[in-house]
């Protein structure tokens, strides 16, 4: 037998089946009955400068869902009940300069004077069906008819926009993950696109992905995707709507998905944009910082 031949055949193959071996699929495994809680947390600095004018706001908001998957298909998506247990907001200035307080967990709290309450106390209880592929892409958002009609029996058209199902299934797009579709090694990149509310003028979102590796936390493995966002403003076809563009923007973020469990466990997102344009005879200069964390349990 000729080794000098064979060798190199052997360690070709070995270097192969390492490379193999080091990829992943990573997938969502959705059991019918399973019940877990999102919790999000919003904290956001707007930085206003509107002709001689200058203000700051700051607006922290937590939510808690509910999520019980109803049903798991063939194809392993999965239809999920999400239902918001509580709200806590709270707003300070801007240029009312009014701190505002929400927590929908306080019995003594008086809707009426209140108008974070007015927006708010509606959500609480309300059932969401959305349905997601086993890539947690998703695919659809049935609110509850009656809320909808709650929320925009007196509203303006801006106001029916951000409840409409588009709307909906833009804001669970943007705050979910969505896994690959081929298998992932270390340096894998992937992205998604999605867009909200062109009536009112809305956004083109790219999330781009990174695969990381595998890390351990807790004890458990996990796997690291790094994120980035990138935003492109749509021109709103409302009359008289202002003409509004990107300045700069920057963001960064991580996500850890649980491979074994098939879920998310948690991450950590923050973005900053500056936003200019001319209203009237007026110049507008905006930046906001926004940073997001979320938990799965």
């Amino acid at each position: 037998m000729n080794t000098k031949v064979w060798i190199p055949a052997i360690l070709c193959l070995l270097c192969l089946t390492i490379e193999v071996h080091a990829q992943k699929t990573l997938r969502m495994k959705f059991v019918q009955g399973a019940q877990s809680t999102i919790s999000l947390v919003n904290r956001t600095t707007v930085d206003t400068a509107f002709g001689e004018n200058k203000n700051k706001a700051n607006l922290t908001m937590a939510m808690d869902l509910y999520q019980t998957v109803k049903e798991v298909k063939a194809d392993g998506s999965a239809v999920v009940i999400q239902k918001l247990s509580r709200i806590q907001m709270e707003s300070s200035g801007g240029f009312v300069g009014v701190t505002l307080k929400f927590d929908s967990n306080d019995a003594k709290e008086d809707d009426a004077a209140n108008a974070l309450s007015q927006v708010l106390r509606p959500l609480i209880g309300a059932e969401f069906e959305i349905t997601y592929s086993d890539r947690g892409v998703v695919l659809d958002v049935k609110p509850p008819a009656d809320l909808v009609k709650t929320l925009t029996s007196t509203s303006t058209t801006v106001y029916q926009q951000m409840f409409s199902e588009e709307s909906f299934k833009s804001m669970l797009s943007q705050s979910s993950v969505v896994l690959p579709e081929e298998p992932v090694m270390e340096g894998s990149k992937w992205e998604t696109k999605f867009s909200s509310a062109a009536q009112a003028g809305g956004a083109a979102v790219t999330i781009s992905y990174e695969y990381a590796g595998t890390v351990e936390i807790d004890g458990r493995p996990m796997e690291k995707l790094d994120v980035t966002m990138v935003v492109k403003l749509l021109e709103s076809k409302l009359p008289d709507a202002p003409r509004l563009n990107i300045r700069k923007q920057s963001s960064s973020g991580t996500m850890y998905f649980d491979n074994v469990e098939g879920a998310m466990s948690h991450s950590a997102i923050k973005q900053l944009m500056q936003i200019e344009g001319q209203i009237g005879t007026m110049s507008l200069l905006q930046q906001t910082m926004t940073e997001v964390n979320t938990t799965v349990k």
